[in-house]
């Protein structure tokens, strides 16, 4: 069994990963505006077999089907509340488990483009401990079902062109599904997609245009389903997803102010991350010590990573979502290869002593950095904040009023409680156009705002009640943006 594991780590890593996630899913982080938003159409295909959202239906273009997203993280939420009904860990749990399906592929992926089990090790260390990954894998987003389906792609595209020898071109266009499945969990992964037709037009042996074919093949059919599904309803199609891509894909300006914002962006998820400079000089150091690029399958990384990189600064959003953490992937990949190459090619045993120790010591600091960041926080909010950080305690009161039948209008967050009433929750200020979501005293029996909040029709309905407690400190800090604090109001119609 030791041997076992030692020789397929990857299986634990990602069995470890999911374990420790679980271990406060329910507290930490707080249950976030976007969850609801994002899988409510998964709760409904569950319970009434109808791919929509209730959240959004006072929204033109959202009263037959979800098009807001693309549908692989609504789908993934839709097994898991049909498996074990609704809840905060249900709603987590399938972005955790493909985060820990993430932390097994890049270990697949170094180990396939660099044949260096201490490279690989390290990449798989350095994802499980990286606070951005953590954090979009515990509120239920769909980075981390795009990012592992995007390391399956990139495992295969490297794997089967590592050398002169033509792959199949079925083997291709099946990786190829793996990549265009990634783009149905985020728009963001098109530019990884494209990066790998690129490099199978460069590495791909002497059928080159046939494998970035098949390739291309294989990613466009699952994205041209989903483009005919959504265009079955045009103007659906441009109200929710047309409409909030462009909002997505429009900030930063011009090209120079994109650069800026994408250098912004990196500055921003690196400034408490100090240990990763000094990874990036060893591994740099390993890639030139050992001219790393003359390696088929390392250059065909470096040329991807090139390219995400470029392409996210041009086009990716500046402002929002986890968009950044697509092409760090890759860059996290390069740095476990360039300090591994330190630990495991040759040298005189003194040099190599050395330069095996310094490699393994800037992995272990930078692991060591991101993990404080990323549990550090957990352990205190679990020692100081438990009550408050209770989903179920803080919303007793608003499920004690509520009625079967009833109607919600506020906060998406209200979403669990509301729904464990038998009410129905219409979400309030949600979108790009939230200036329009104006309370109706008429439909709406009741009105749950943050404390303190206005809201458009106020004046139609009276205050009735708050609930929820705020954060306390923790060494001066609350350890969250936001708490448990709402406002609950009643319609003076329907009193």
């Amino acid at each position: 069994m030791i041997d076992w594991v030692r020789r397929h780590p990857g299986p634990l890593l990602m069995a470890a990963f999911i374990v420790l996630q679980l271990l406060d899913v329910k507290s930490y982080p707080l249950f976030s505006y976007d969850e609801p938003l994002l899988n409510d159409a998964g709760w409904q295909l569950a319970r009434l077999g109808a791919f929509r959202s209730d959240l959004r239906t006072l929204q033109e273009g959202f009263e037959s089907r979800y098009l807001w997203q693309p549908p692989a993280l609504p789908l993934s939420a839709a097994v898991s509340y049909f498996l074990f009904g609704l809840g905060i860990v249900q709603t987590r749990l399938p972005a955790i488990v493909f985060g820990g399906l993430g932390v097994w592929a890049i270990y697949r992926l170094v180990l396939v483009a660099s044949g260096q089990r201490p490279a690989a090790l390290a990449a798989a260390a350095m994802l499980f401990a990286w606070p951005p990954w953590i954090a979009t894998a515990k509120i239920a987003r769909m980075d981390t079902g795009a990012i592992f389906a995007l390391l399956v792609a990139t495992t295969g595209v490297v794997g089967s062109a590592r050398d002169d020898a033509a792959p199949r071109p079925a083997v291709l266009f099946a990786y190829g599904l793996a990549g265009g499945a990634a783009a149905l969990f985020h728009t963001v992964a098109l530019p990884w997609c494209f990066g790998l037709f690129c490099v199978l037009l460069l590495f791909g042996g002497r059928r080159r245009l046939a494998s970035a074919l098949a390739f291309g093949l294989g990613a466009g059919l699952p994205v041209l389903a989903w483009l005919g599904y959504g265009l079955l309803t045009p103007r659906d199609f441009q109200l929710q997803f047309l409409d909030h891509l462009m909002v997505r894909t429009s900030g930063g300006g011009g090209l120079a102010g994109r650069l800026v914002g994408e250098f912004q962006r990196y500055g921003q998820d690196f400034a408490r991350l100090p240990a990763a400079l000094l990874l990036a000089l060893v591994a740099l150091y390993g890639f030139v010590r050992h001219a790393l690029w003359r390696q088929r399958a390392v250059a065909m990384l470096l040329v991807l990573a090139a390219i995400v990189v470029l392409l996210h600064a041009v086009v990716a959003g500046k402002d929002s979502g986890y968009y950044t953490l697509y092409p760090t992937t890759l860059l996290i990949c390069l740095a476990a290869i360039g300090a591994g190459s330190l630990v495991t090619a040759p040298a005189a045993p003194g040099t190599r002593r050395v330069a095996a120790l310094v490699a393994l010591s800037s992995v272990a600091l930078l692991v060591v950095n991101g993990a404080a960041l990323a549990y550090a926080p957990r352990v205190l909010a679990a020692w100081k904040q438990g009550p408050q950080r209770d989903y179920a305690l803080q919303m007793a009161p608003l499920r004690e009023i509520l009625k079967p039948g009833d109607t919600v209008w506020g906060h998406p967050v209200a979403w669990f409680a509301v729904v464990d009433a038998g009410a129905t929750l219409k979400a309030s200020n949600w979108a790009e156009r939230s200036a329009l979501m104006v309370a109706d005293p008429r439909r709406d029996k009741y009105v749950v705002v943050p404390r303190g909040k206005t809201f458009l029709g106020m004046e139609n309905f009276r205050k009735v009640g708050e609930f929820g407690d705020e954060l306390p400190l923790v060494f001066g800090a609350p350890l969250s943006d936001k708490s448990y604090t709402f406002d609950l109001w009643k319609s003076k119609s329907l009193d």
